[in-house]
């Protein structure tokens, strides 16, 4: 399996919320880059909505980024998902979605309300 798949197109509605909640609480110098980040790829196993991350449709997918933002929701059936943002100083790269116990097959997008910092060791 790819890690990525080219996939170009601009935020939709819940990716650009999302982004938005995480930057307003982890990196509010980001919030200016909202209108100008896009999607240039998709995760590869196509059972999740993780995207990657550019400024340009001409970028280059950037893997093996900085893990910058980590939180957990809660998924349509109740179901833990990871959300974390990889990046680097100046911009994020890649907006990823997860199951946290590896059961979900088709991991969602969760709902803003249900999202906490992860908890670390």
């Amino acid at each position: 399996m790819k890690y990525s798949v080219l996939h170009k197109r601009e935020l939709n509605d819940e990716e650009k919320a999302m982004l938005q909640f995480l930057f307003s609480v982890e990196k509010p110098e980001w919030l200016d880059l909202l209108t100008k980040i896009k999607v240039i790829a998709r995760c590869g196993c196509g059972k999740c909505p993780t995207i990657l991350l550019g400024t340009s449709f001409q970028d280059e997918p950037q893997i093996n980024q900085t893990l910058l933002i980590d939180y957990i929701g809660v998924g349509a059936n109740g179901e833990q998902i990871g959300v974390t943002v990889f990046g680097n100083n100046e911009i994020p790269t890649e907006l990823e979605f997860w199951s946290i116990d590896g059961q979900v097959n088709d991991v969602v997008i969760p709902d803003l309300e249900t999202l906490r910092k992860m908890p670390t060791n």
